[in-house]
């Protein structure tokens, strides 16, 4: 079984462990590297977290 290199953390991870999004741009992250950056990312825009999803964000134009 291949195994890839999460680009976060360095660990081998199989296919099915990885973000299949970001798989797709070529890039491996394993899931749970993947949900990490997207909630720091998240709290970065909304650090009160005003808003339910990132289409509340682009209604208000922040």
């Amino acid at each position: 079984m291949k195994k890839y290199i999460c680009n976060e953390c360095g660990g081998e991870f199989s296919k099915n462990q990885l973000d299949s999004e970001l798989l797709i741009d070529g890039e491996s992250f394993c899931k749970g590297c993947a949900s990490s950056l997207m909630e720091a990312g998240r709290d970065f825009v909304d650090p009160n977290h005003n808003f339910d999803s990132y289409e509340d964000w682009d209604k208000n134009e922040r």
